[in-house]
């Protein structure tokens, strides 16, 4: 049904200097908006870096998402008690309790309408992948993917997931 998508153009600059994420400068994503859109689905962002989370609340907000966002573990699973998201981007290195840690609780405290779990890490380290899949991460991304493909996957992720 693409004859029913309007298609917005949005232009976004951004950077950061205390990860390693590196979105395109400038980059172009295109969204879309449609009438099928009537139930969104909720994305949880959880990273420490508060310029981060703007970020991609911004981005998945312009793809038609409802989007919430975190600064920490707590408030996370504060959030997901009060409301269930479809797809969680979850930090792996934040102070206090890591992305591994509020994975884990996650899947123990939750064991229905458990979300999608995407970490998402500027450690790529095989250890750092081992332990977030061990934890109940559903897959792991790295900080250095650009912006728009971040989106492509969240999108391609929510729209196929049969578990959402």
């Amino acid at each position: 049904m693409l004859h029913n998508l309007t298609p917005v153009r949005i232009n976004v600059r951004y950077g950061c200097g205390h990860c390693h994420f590196s979105p395109i400068y400038p980059f172009k994503l295109l969204a879309y908006n449609s009438p099928m859109m009537s139930v969104l689905k909720k994305i949880l962002v959880v990273d420490d870096e508060s310029s981060l989370v703007e970020l991609c609340q911004f981005v998945f907000r312009a793809a038609g998402y409802q989007v919430r966002g975190a600064i920490n573990g707590s408030q996370a699973l504060h959030m997901i008690t009060e409301e269930m998201p479809d797809l969680i981007l979850l930090d792996v290195m934040m102070p206090g309790m890591t992305g591994i840690e509020v994975c884990h609780q996650i899947r123990q405290r939750f064991q229905t309408d458990t979300p999608y779990i995407l970490m998402y890490t500027a450690d790529d380290r095989v250890e750092t992948r081992t332990n977030s899949l061990a934890a109940g991460a559903d897959d792991l991304i790295t900080k250095e993917t650009p912006v728009a493909e971040l989106s492509a996957r969240v999108g391609t992720l929510l729209a196929s997931s049969s578990r959402l």
